[in-house]
């Protein structure tokens, strides 16, 4: 497998996050935006970070763009900007192009021009926080589809310790267990594990056996 690329164009709050987190993980990533102050957070993280015009094809050329093989176009409040950035880089035959689109309006138009990948952190936001207010027992909220999403739930002080095996998640809620945290420390969890109050767990599944499975570990069965 080769190895991935990054552009990350527009460095605000949003493609600040996301430089950060792939330099994290040791990705090699262009970071580009017009404001020097937005470039110059992001040189703390990345030596590629540059103040450059993303609109111009002959700079992002300059800056090797065209060579990456995925490119996030992260502005937030500039459509011109990123319709004019995803025929730039569609033209550039960048394989893979992520666009953020904060208006449902225009995400036929940028699927049109090139965009291989649509984000809207915004609507991920409103569902995820909705999510959470109605069942308080979730944490974090992550929907994957129409049917599924992983949740993120602390084990409450009612509930009695028990192995896995025991709880038995997938055969007895139809849930599935992927991360456990214990004391800071997150693994895949086996089927030996114990499953202990304080615990947190990321589970995936449908909202309605989530909501009982989060249910048990409260103790409230």
């Amino acid at each position: 497998m080769s190895k991935k690329s990054f552009a990350v164009i527009g460095l605000g709050q949003f493609g600040l996050a996301i430089t950060m987190e792939l330099a994290g993980i040791g990705a090699d990533v262009i970071a580009i935006d017009r404001e020097e102050e937005s470039v110059r957070k992001a040189a703390i993280h990345v030596p590629t970070a540059f103040v450059a015009d993303a609109t111009n094809e002959k700079a992002l050329r300059e800056l090797d763009v065209h060579h990456v093989t995925h490119a996030i176009v992260a502005y937030g409040d500039n459509i011109q900007a990123s319709i004019l950035t995803t025929v730039i880089l569609s033209n550039m035959n960048i394989p893979h192009i992520v666009v953020r689109v904060d208006d449902d309006y225009y995400v036929p138009i940028i699927k049109k021009l090139g965009a291989t990948e649509i984000i809207m952190p915004q609507r991920l936001a409103g569902i995820g926080l909705a999510n959470r207010l109605d069942d308080e027992d979730f944490l974090d909220y992550y929907s994957l589809s129409d049917n599924f999403s992983v949740v993120k739930i602390t084990v409450g002080h009612k509930f009695k310790s028990q192995s896995i095996v025991e709880i038995d998640p997938r055969n007895k809620y139809n849930v599935n267990l992927i991360l456990l945290t214990k004391k800071k420390e997150t693994k895949i969890p086996h089927a030996s594990d114990l499953i202990e109050s304080g615990d947190i767990v990321f589970v995936v599944g449908k909202r309605r056996e989530l909501r009982e499975f989060g249910d048990f570990l409260q103790g409230e069965e």
